[in-house]
């Protein structure tokens, strides 16, 4: 079992949610949107330290999800 953080973030259309984990010394980002929830992740962030996959993660949900003005 994979141990990591579970964030969420409100957008329009639903709640995106974020796993962040590590795995064999890489961490990642799983990113599911409400209709993928139940099948594979609608994005994957792999990156050196936790620090700089949350960044990454932040930057892809602004671009591709942003926040209601």
């Amino acid at each position: 079992m994979k141990t990591g953080k579970f964030l969420k973030f409100s957008r329009p259309g639903g709640e995106v949610h974020a796993y962040l984990y590590t795995e064999n010394g890489c961490f990642r980002a799983q990113v599911y949107l409400p209709h993928t929830c139940s099948g594979p992740p609608e994005h994957v962030i792999d990156g050196p330290t936790e620090k700089a996959v949350e960044a990454s993660l932040r930057e892809w949900l602004e671009k591709n999800y942003p926040r209601q003005s």
